[in-house]
Formats: structure tokens, sequence, C-alpha cells
């Protein structure tokens, strides 16, 4: 820490008047200057921090769990309860067919001559 950093942090923003210029010094030290950063990383043993393990919670049920097991933020049961069925949203084959004779028609149409 440098005599200028000291006097910049001690200065700036000054009240109009100071009754109690001791107290009021020691309040600014408290406040205005930041804790040292230590230089040395905490780990003495040079091994590194074991990683940091994230729980997620389900958002209908609130469930936790590993962020895998939860996609689209539900767990399984609760994943089941709010998609529908989806023999309701397929095409008849028929509709399908039809379906399909279009999109080839359309993709010819696109290519070029």
């Amino acid at each position: 820490m440098s005599v200028d950093y000291l006097i910049s942090a001690l200065t700036a923003g000054l009240p109009a008047q100071v009754d109690t210029p001791l107290g009021f010094v020691r309040r600014r030290l408290t406040d205005k200057i930041p804790p040292r950063i230590p230089t040395t990383p905490s780990t003495a043993s040079g091994t590194p921090a074991p990683p940091h393990r994230i729980l997620m919670e389900c958002t209908d049920c609130g469930r936790p769990g590993q962020p895998e097991a939860l996609p689209d933020g539900l767990c399984r049961p609760c994943r089941t309860t709010h998609h529908p069925d989806t023999d309701e949203t397929t095409a008849p084959p028929a509709e399908a067919a039809q379906i399909k004779a279009r999109m080839t028609n359309l993709r010819g149409l696109l290519k070029t001559v």
C-alpha cells in the first residue's frame, strides 16, 4: 500500500466539518481501506480445492438433484406429467405421406436448373 493510495482513500469525499478527528479517521480507515489480498494461495499442500458441486431444484416440486438429472428444470415425475402423450400429436400415416410428398415437391422446386 503506497502513501498516495492511503491519502486518496482517506481524503475522497470529505465532509464539510469534522467534529471528532480521531473517530473520523478511525471510521475512514475501517470503511475505506480494503483488506489486504493474500499474495500466496491459501492451499499450502499444493492440491487444488475440490470442485464445487451444484445442486438444482425441480421448478415444479422443488426436489433437489444434479443438473444433468433435471433437463428443462423438471425432475422425471414432473416432466412426465407436464408433457402430454406423444400419440395425440403425431400425424396419421396417410397425412404423413402427403406431407412427405409435398416436401419432396417443394425441395424439387428449390433446386436450380
